[in-house]
């Protein structure tokens, strides 16, 4: 893996469904296994990354796509998959497409250990080596250069003594190594994102485009008064509260939302994504940037439920949405109405107000409804959310739950997980992999504007 300080100029990324059809048939004793696949391409300001489709689909025909040799093989330790890059090397180049370079990347899977990777592209210049490699679910990934394993990462300080005996030193090199991009940096962001910088996230992107106003104050961390007589937007506060906590992070704050380009360019190369908003744009929108560019994404959230002047419930969601989870249409959270609310202008609701003249206003021309919440089930929510990413960023564990509902005053919390199958009318599935190719889930309002790097 290249060092935090370079410049990441190629990026492959493969979800775990494919890997694992790719590992299931490197086999002990067997052949290496063959496979032809097509990667769709993604250009950012600073890097090329290329995604891995399913296995069985190709790329529909006007996006930009390449064809991608892929050799998966079982090793039993460095020195056999050594032997294998060298035979793999020797091998004949594929032919070009003419609609692109073409990318070969050789898979060695060891019963023990991580898997021995080698990665290369081709342009008129001939062959050049593969920066970075993401496979989800697998952040031990060794990527080879030139015939020769990834160095040592540097020992952790000491500061982090007691994660790293929980955890391991390799698991904290793995989260210096990791970008997280969180959406979102009120109640629940303002707590995900400091729990990621002390945990060791080497990267973190942080997404809001609100401003600390008074009712905040009871739910964001790291706001005080002063940050309402001088209007600061969340997403300063969150970067700053970072960079107390560690000023070797290199934390990145926009003022914008999800899907503006320039922060899914930040998404397209991350290794997780939180969502910490309350909004279901951002949900489904989540869900979509998780397919097209293979990054396991958690959404997170908390309400109060109350009747008769007694609260009678408390809750938490966790939402996991994986690459190949199914999206938030076919579990059933997105409402087409709110859509239309969260992304209509004060403007243009004011005009539909004034159509309507002495008649009811359309519903869509209604207030957006509020979600009743306090800090500490907004806290509780962030911890949780981040404590999941750690998970998955290291290695260590994965969420045992796909939609987890927990009610902090039922008798041992009434934790619940929700599985819902994907809708087969939904064509979420045919999505993975997609890069910048296809529609995305909805058009981006103009009085949204840019999104702006603070």
């Amino acid at each position: 893996m290249p060092a935090r300080d370079e410049v990441a100029k190629t990026l492959l990324r493969l979800g775990k469904t494919e890997f694992d059809t790719l590992r299931a048939d490197a086999l002990p004793g067997a052949p290496a296994q063959d496979w032809a696949a097509t990667l769709a391409v993604t250009h950012t300001q600073d890097a090329t990354v290329w995604t891995l489709r399913p296995l069985h689909l190709a790329l529909p025909a006007r996006p930009n796509g390449v064809r991608a040799d892929i050799r998966a093989l079982a090793i039993d330790g460095e020195d056999a998959f050594r032997a294998a890059l060298d035979d793999w090397g020797d091998a004949p180049a594929p032919a070009e497409t003419g609609e692109g370079p073409a990318v070969r990347l050789l898979i060695g899977v060891a019963p023990q250990g991580p898997p021995e990777i080698a990665a290369r592209w081709r342009t008129a210049d001939g062959w050049h080596e593969v920066d970075r490699m993401f496979l989800e679910g697998r952040p031990g990934v060794r990527l080879w250069s030139g015939g020769t394993p990834p160095a040592p990462d540097p020992l952790p300080p000491e500061r982090v003594a007691r994660f790293t005996s929980s955890f391991g030193v390799e698991a904290y090199q793995r989260l210096r190594r990791a970008t997280a991009v969180v959406i979102g940096a009120g109640g629940t962001g303002s707590v995900a994102i400091p729990m990621l910088a002390r945990a060791g996230v080497g990267k973190i992107v942080i997404v809001d485009s609100d401003v600390i106003s008074p009712s905040n104050l009871e739910r964001t961390h790291a706001s005080f008064p002063e940050h309402i007589e001088t209007p600061t937007l969340k997403a300063t506060l969150a970067r700053d509260h970072v960079r107390s906590i560690d000023p070797d992070i290199e934390v990145i704050a926009f003022d914008g939302r999800l899907p503006q380009r320039a922060i899914v360019e930040e998404v397209a190369q991350a290794d997780v994504l939180l969502g910490c908003t309350d909004q279901h744009t951002s949900r489904l929108v989540l869900s979509d940037m998780a397919r097209r560019y293979l990054v396991p994404a958690i959404d997170c959230g908390g309400l109060i439920e109350g009747a008769n002047g007694l609260v009678t419930g408390q809750i938490i969601q966790l939402v996991l949405f994986r690459p190949h989870d199914p999206c938030p249409r076919c579990r059933g959270m997105v409402d087409d109405l709110r859509m239309r609310q969260e992304l209509m202008s004060p403007a243009e609701r004011q005009a539909l107000i004034d159509a309507a003249g002495d008649q009811a206003p359309p519903p869509e021309a209604h207030e957006i409804p509020q979600i009743d919440t306090v800090g500490y089930i907004t806290t509780t929510s962030g911890t949780l959310a981040a404590g999941y990413a750690i998970g998955w960023l290291t290695g260590r564990f994965d969420p045992p739950f796909q939609r987890m509902q927990m009610n902090l005053i039922a008798d041992c919390l009434d934790v619940t997980d929700r599985p819902q199958p994907v809708d087969e009318a939904c064509s979420c599935q045919d999505e993975r992999g997609l890069g910048d190719a296809g529609e995305l889930p909805f058009e981006i309002p103009a009085h949204w504007g840019t999104a702006h790097r603070l």
